[in-house]
């Protein structure tokens, strides 16, 4: 009978850890580019996941040089929260990339 509550325990922990993942992404979207490429899942559907793969290859050096000619982005781009988050970013625009198939909208949590 105790491993009813086991599997219960597995199953909430493995779905906060998914949607804690989701979260940092979007998060770092907001607070980086939103002001220029607006709702998280608009922005991500600017590209295809296997575009954004490339825009975020060799520490995003294709981001890196899309953006180079406005001082704002890439002061944003060169930021210590930038090379944190670089990953989780990255994942959250891959996975809401425009070829996902997926049109998501806010959640109460993950709102763009």
């Amino acid at each position: 009978m105790q491993i009813v509550p086991f599997f219960i325990f597995i199953m909430v922990f493995c779905n906060i850890g998914a949607h804690a993942y989701s979260a940092k992404g979007m998060t770092a979207y907001k607070k980086l580019c939103k002001q220029c490429h607006g709702s998280g899942f608009k922005g991500a559907a600017m590209l295809t996941s296997d575009e954004w793969d490339e825009m975020f290859k060799a520490e995003a050096k294709r981001l890196k040089k899309v953006h180079k000619n406005d001082p704002d982005a890439e002061k944003i781009l060169n930021s210590s929260y930038f090379k944190r988050r670089m990953d989780a970013l990255g994942k959250f625009l891959h996975n809401n990339g425009s070829d996902m198939g997926v049109v998501r909208s806010c959640d109460g949590l993950n709102c763009g």
